[in-house]
């Protein structure tokens, strides 16, 4: 999404990118520079343009002290980040290069085009000072025909630094800076998840991805990041859901599923067939249908209507009634000509509302599901959430499903205290619990009458979700996402898309090492009132 024209600021915005410095005499080298030459000129893939960042995804929220602090360090961070005076290059570039020595598993490969230095960090199997080490048995490997990933693979990255403005954000805001020099063109690798992979095995070498300048700002960032009150909740969706129908669909399954699947375990014995993602996201939605022993009977109330695949199966597959309510335009519209044409508008009804806004029923809902929208409801009101869900579920028998990403309880408390890149430029407003956060408020919003069946935990399935949902959007990205995002958005320019791609790019790696990592956690959580008896089917008495 671009800025549109005759903005006040975009002149300003467009500053922050700088043309890079010529190249200069090294000043050090740490291997041989005609080995150097050689491998610069196989890994240097220089940008033609740096784009401009999307300032339309700051929040342009009703609380005035709040937009000016959060626009302000926002404002400021792009503006320190895209200095290249000498002086302070040679600083962060040195300080960057100390942080990067700490790195103990993995490879990193380092190429500053700028200097034509190269510098080598992390293992090198015993190879010396100076060899590539893990990095070429890392690739060795992944390029096999018949390797098989593993978790337990040791990362090999080869970062080209293009810019010098890399260094000074790389010190002032670390992990977002990194992520803004990304979307920039200010640097170039070939394996981003790798690289995140890297960052969070060396994570407490690395003093988890903060300097004391960055954390300043992480600081004063997080004390700016705002509610999701009704109308945040509504222009939060919009930025990232009302971008394109079309967007959307070239990279997900013809399902339209959206979140994580279950994808049937290997059994490592043969070569059977490999199943598709909508084969995975189907054994989903079956999980829910089952968890929820949804009967014909019953009307379902769904929190997140997605493109409205969930409710479409539900009915096909088991005959209910389903309420579903989104916030997302684009979603209504291209749901309810789903269900049109599946034949089942008379069984499912869609809504533009809020979850706070729903009444509250003569007859309560049935069951309750909601998949991967908790995390659009904010810290906050969380318990107003799950106050809801106690209010619209009926009391004698109720069950709800829901499923959630989350962060693990150890990283929660430093999470909810910064900004980072998803919550940021993918998400603005999200927020991911804690399992714990999760079951509490559960207990607590429904006085202890909704009581926790089962805790599914299928975050390690989004690995392989996240990895095809990228290279489909690189596949498609030139003749169908670019139509899209013209079609939409007129003014975009040239340098504007490329930013867009790049930000994407940058989101399913970076999701997508956050979960090979274990570092998030995907959780389907049932829960049933007290004497649900439903919950017993199927178990021998």
């Amino acid at each position: 999404m671009a800025p549109q024209k005759h903005d006040p600021e975009e002149h300003e915005w467009r500053q922050i990118v700088k043309k890079p410095y010529p190249r200069q005499k090294p000043v050090s080298r740490q291997i041989n520079l005609e080995r150097g030459k050689t491998l610069i000129a196989h890994f240097a893939r220089v940008m033609e343009s740096r784009g401009m960042h999307p300032k339309q995804l700051l929040l342009n929220i009703p609380e005035c002290l709040t937009e000016l602090v959060y626009r302000g360090t926002t404002h400021l961070r792009h503006k320190l980040g895209s200095l290249t005076w000498r002086p302070a290059v040679q600083f962060a570039k040195g300080m960057a290069q100390a942080t990067f020595a700490s790195l103990e598993v993995g490879t990193l490969l380092l190429v500053d085009q700028v200097t034509a230095e190269i510098h080598i960090h992390g293992d090198t199997l015993g190879a010396g000072p100076g060899e590539l080490g893990n990095l070429v048995l890392y690739r060795c490997q992944s390029s096999a025909h018949d390797y098989k990933r593993k978790a337990t693979d040791l990362p090999g990255v080869e970062l080209v630094v293009l810019d010098d403005a890399f260094w000074l954000r790389l010190l002032l805001f670390m992990d977002m800076g990194f992520a803004e020099s990304y979307m920039l063109g200010e640097f170039e690798c070939d394996d981003l998840t790798s690289f995140f992979q890297m960052f969070i095995l060396n994570r407490e070498r690395l003093n988890n991805g903060t300097t004391w300048f960055s954390g300043l700002f992480s600081h004063i960032s997080g004390l700016a990041r705002v509610a999701n009150t009704m109308d945040n909740a509504r222009l939060n969706i919009v930025r990232h859901y009302d971008i394109s129908n079309d967007m959307f669909a070239a990279f997900l399954s013809p399902d339209m599923m959206y979140s994580c699947p279950i994808w049937k375990h290997s059994t490592g014995c043969g070569t059977k067939q490999e199943e598709s993602l909508e084969d995975a996201q189907m054994r989903k939605i079956n999980y829910f249908i089952e968890a929820a022993k949804i009967k014909p009977t019953d009307h379902v109330l769904e929190i997140g209507t997605g493109w409205g695949t969930m409710a479409i199966e539900a009915v096909r597959k088991t005959g209910c009634r389903v309420t579903t309510i989104t916030l997302s335009l684009e979603q209504k519209i291209f749901a309810e000509a789903r269900i049109q044409e599946a034949g089942f508008s008379d069984r499912i009804a869609v809504h533009l509302m809020d979850y706070r806004l729903l009444p509250e029923r003569e007859v309560p809902y049935d069951k309750i599901i909601s998949c991967e929208m908790i995390e659009a409801v904010g810290e906050k009101f969380l318990a107003t959430y799950f106050s809801r869900i106690d209010k619209l579920l009926k009391k004698d028998g109720g069950i709800a499903v829901f499923q959630c990403i989350t962060m693990p309880e150890g990283r929660h408390k430093g999470y909810s205290k910064r900004e980072d890149f998803i919550n940021h430029y993918i998400f603005p407003g999200g927020y991911l619990p804690s399992i714990t956060q999760l079951i509490n408020h559960i207990t607590n919003e429904s006085k202890g009458t909704l009581i926790v069946e089962n805790i599914k935990n299928i975050g390690p399935h989004y690995v392989k979700t996240l990895k095809l949902w990228r290279e489909a959007f690189m596949d498609k990205f030139d003749c169908v996402i670019v139509p899209a995002l013209k079609k939409m958005h007129p003014c975009m320019t040239a340098k504007d898309v490329k930013v867009f791609r790049r930000k994407w790019e940058y989101y399913f790696a970076y999701s997508e090492a956050g979960f090979l990592t274990k570092t998030l956690g995907d959780v389907i959580i049932t829960v049933g009132r007290e004497g649900a008896l439903e919950l017993m089917e199927g178990i021998p008495l």
